[in-house]
């Protein structure tokens, strides 16, 4: 599913969850996230997300929706319910098979990708393999149209609690091609990060 830029930008949530492993971690991220540069970084286009601070729009591109100007911000900024209903139980089985269940090989890959950044310098074939990689991080194994097709949907009805639970039928068969193309992508990454590390 390759995201389209966002039109508007919105709201997000925040917040540490209970029992958390690194709570002092979580809090520090959102203390930076609250910070003069947190704030600027949600400006950027492929996060646009609404900032809490009202001096952070003086650095707002042209256009961005400031709710502490426009009180009509609501009526602009809309969540579509019938399209996240849509596509709610295949977004749980992405979620898991990328990020859950495959946290540590996105974990190395992410490591990899940001130590070959503090080496680059700008050198030009160093950023062309950071950004395959990064490409290759993000890339989602099926498009936002499918994601929406009802019946597409419908195959994903179990909601796994943990990596062990098992699921069946087709469901399993896609969580499984996905996962190993997953897997691929994650390990490709990591290898185009420290061959452009060591450049």
């Amino acid at each position: 599913m390759q995201p389209a830029p966002a039109p508007i930008s919105r709201w997000a949530n925040i917040a540490i969850v209970k029992n958390a492993p690194s709570p002092k971690k979580a809090a520090a991220f959102i203390e930076y996230l609250l910070s003069t540069e947190g704030q600027e970084i949600l400006l950027d286009p492929k996060i646009r997300r609404l900032p809490v601070n009202p001096m952070t729009y003086a650095k707002a591109p042209a256009g961005f929706p400031n709710p502490f100007k426009d009180k009509s911000i609501g009526a602009a900024v809309k969540f579509d319910l019938k399209l996240s209903k849509g596509r709610y139980n295949v977004i749980n089985s992405l979620f898991d098979v990328m990020i859950t269940y495959r946290l540590d090989n996105l974990r190395a890959a992410t490591k990899a990708i940001q130590a070959a950044e503090a080496k680059a310098k700008g050198n030009a074939a160093t950023m062309k393999l950071i950004a395959q990689a990064k490409a290759l991080v993000a890339k989602v194994p099926i498009t936002a149209a499918k994601a929406s097709e009802k019946a597409f949907n419908g195959i994903f009805k179990k909601k796994r609690k943990k990596a062990t639970t098992k699921v069946t039928g087709r469901q399993a068969e896609f969580e499984q091609a996905w996962d190993t193309e997953i897997k691929a992508n994650y390990a490709k990454a990591e290898a185009l990060a420290n061959k452009a590390a060591s450049m």
